[in-house]
């Protein structure tokens, strides 16, 4: 079984506190459900019910981060191919199927870091 993640600490600490009055089934399933996430109790408690009202989880915001990063070093490896095809394309003058490929391939990245910075901006403007 992994590791439960906690929550990350946060300056000054978290002073609000919820009681949650729970059955020993309804506790029973949560702690498996927060296990099945790789998450403890609270931690679990708190991301469902923010993504439940919409809100962006700290999950979420870490897997988007981590998704800009792939999204760029993917980019970077497009650009040398489109820099390789256009020195060909200089020297012989024809488009290759190659080239075309590779820019849709870059236009797909590129509507997917958009997705993710509209996610970052959606939580920005909510808060």
């Amino acid at each position: 079984m992994s590791e439960r993640k906690r929550q990350a600490n946060v300056e000054g600490g978290r002073p609000v506190r919820r009681e949650v009055t729970l059955t020993p089934v309804q506790d029973g399933q949560l702690v498996v459900a927060a296990e099945r996430a790789g998450r403890t109790v609270p931690a679990f408690l708190v991301e469902a019910g923010l993504k439940a009202g919409g809100y962006q989880t700290e999950t979420e915001r870490r897997e988007g981060i981590f998704a800009l990063f792939q999204l760029r070093e993917q980019l970077a490896r497009i650009g040398n191919n489109v820099n390789q095809m256009a020195k060909l394309l200089n020297a012989e003058g024809e488009v290759h199927a190659d080239l075309l490929a590779t820019l849709s391939a870059v236009r797909e990245r590129i509507a997917m870091v958009d997705d993710v910075v509209e996610l970052f901006a959606a939580e920005r403007d909510e808060t």
